[in-house]
């Protein structure tokens, strides 16, 4: 199976759904990851296409350790998706038909980050309609918890690779505690099962369900 996962900034992918990845990739399944900005504001104090160089080398460390086969960078402007949707779905469309994705995971649409929320925009964008057969879209999250999702997915025996994966964003540990932001109690924790949360939309590209 193909799986790809849109991530619109540098670990995204490994927070909101690396130990899903890690299954994908152990189960021979081939994942490709597109990130949609570089996250170069996460990198104030270096120059803009520094901190890109910078966050996409740590982007292709931490997709070693997830096992992610190819990863393409769009680097529309970080915290401005929405306002580049025209220019992302152009650069997606060609990595869709590449890639034939039967699975497609992204950050769900009421995640409070408006790069978060334009992703699925990008994606509708790109793919249009009538286009068949439509992969299944899940919405993983990040920031903002689901309020209701229709697919979990055990990721206790992944975990210490997702961890792995998140400490090599090393730019931005000292921002952000990861390891305990995927640990401590949650919607990821359940009976002693640490759970990758999801929801899903099937079909051509509905319009985003909060």
């Amino acid at each position: 199976m193909n799986v790809l996962v849109i991530a619109p900034h540098p670990d995204d992918e490994a927070l909101g759904c690396g130990g899903t990845v890690c299954k994908h990739s152990a189960g021979g399944d081939r994942v490709a990851a597109v990130f949609l900005t570089s996250g170069e504001l996460g990198l104030k104090q270096l120059p803009r296409d520094r901190a890109r160089q910078v966050r996409e080398s740590e982007a292709r460390t931490a997709a070693r350790i997830l096992g992610i086969e190819r990863i393409e960078f769009l680097r529309l402007p970080d915290w401005q998706v929405g306002q580049h949707i025209k220019e992302g779905a152009r650069l997606l469309r060609p990595i869709l038909k590449r890639e034939t994705p039967e699975v497609i995971y992204l950050p769900h649409p009421s995640d409070w980050h408006p790069d978060h929320q334009a992703a699925w925009l990008v994606l509708q964008a790109a793919w249009g309609r009538g286009t068949a057969p439509p992969p299944k879209a899940l919405g993983y999250e990040v920031w903002t918890p689901l309020s209701a999702h229709d697919q979990v997915e055990n990721i206790t025996k992944t975990m210490p690779r997702k961890i792995r994966a998140l400490r090599a964003h090393r730019s931005q540990l000292d921002e952000f505690d990861y390891e305990r932001a995927v640990s401590i109690p949650s919607p990821f924790l359940e009976d002693g099962r640490i759970l990758d949360s999801s929801r899903c939309d099937e079909g051509p590209m509905p319009h985003p369900r909060t």
